[in-house]
């Protein structure tokens, strides 16, 4: 819909432009052949004469009385010939010259009308003008459009499956008192230490001196994660409030719970690197 009123839009801004075009140089052509118009030697005043006025003058006789002269009678027709006042004239009446019979403002005024073969080649440019520039924007139109059109046609989604593997979870080997001891996979893993229920404190200690890796509170709502080597030692003080993972493996937590919690992880005998 947008574009089809862009169209419309552009073909009235060409149409105006195309008859303010017109409209000016008829303007000019007009304003030229006023220009080149012979001018009327008999509307012109003539320069003033270098001489003075003469005191006039009277006719007289011989004797020196004024002279009266005759009045001057108006011609009339001849009452005995016939006469026919139309344009159509025998063979053997005289012939008179069209340029005897108008003046110029007749020749002018006809040679001002357009010929009408000059009308129709005018009408058939602008016609084709006109179509011209809506076969533009129509080309345009199908070419952009249509291109957007067939790309969303033929663009299949894609849907991608993702398939999650769900790690066994980490059991218990032994327990005893506040101590649990589990074996893993691995001699490098990760231990990531998370607070559900509350805040909760946790020791990281690795190896077989135990020495401290980090020490703690784990606020709500946040982990603690380290890579260990070897033997580890988790200490949790609410283990209540805590969810252990090792290695995206679920740690399943001794029932019943102590009020602190030590995890031991060993790796396996049969364990590779």
């Amino acid at each position: 819909m947008k574009v089809a009123l862009e169209v419309v839009a552009v073909f009235f801004v060409v149409t105006i432009l195309a008859t303010v075009a017109l409209r000016v140089r008829k303007l000019r052509r007009d304003e030229m052949r006023a220009l080149s118009k012979p001018v009327e030697r008999r509307l012109m005043a003539p320069p003033p004469s270098p001489y003075a006025p003469s005191k006039g003058f009277r006719l007289l006789d011989s004797e020196g009385a004024p002279l009266n002269r005759p009045p001057v009678e108006r011609p009339r027709l001849d009452p005995a010939r016939h006469y026919v006042f139309n344009e159509l004239s025998s063979p053997n009446d005289e012939v008179v010259n069209s340029s005897l019979r108008h003046n110029d403002d007749w020749f002018l005024s006809r040679s001002s009308n357009r010929s009408t073969l000059s009308i129709v080649l005018r009408r058939l440019v602008a016609f084709v003008l006109v179509a011209l520039v809506i076969a533009i924007l129509a080309t345009y139109y199908v070419n952009h459009h249509g291109a957007k059109t067939k790309h969303h046609n033929t663009t299949t989604p894609t849907t991608l499956s993702v398939t999650t593997t769900t790690l066994p979870e980490l059991r218990v080997t032994s327990a005893s008192g506040d101590e649990a001891i589990y074996e893993v996979s691995a001699t490098r893993y990760r231990v990531t230490v998370t607070a559900t229920g509350g805040s909760t404190s946790a020791v990281y200690e690795e190896g077989s001196s135990n020495s401290l890796d980090w020490q703690g509170t784990v606020e709500p709502g946040h982990d603690e994660s380290l890579v260990v080597s070897g033997n580890a030692r988790i200490t949790l003080g609410t283990p209540a409030n805590a969810s252990v993972v090792v290695s995206g493996r679920s740690v399943v937590l001794p029932s019943p719970l102590p009020s602190t919690l030590a995890l031991v992880f060993r790796p396996s005998t049969n364990t590779t690197n």
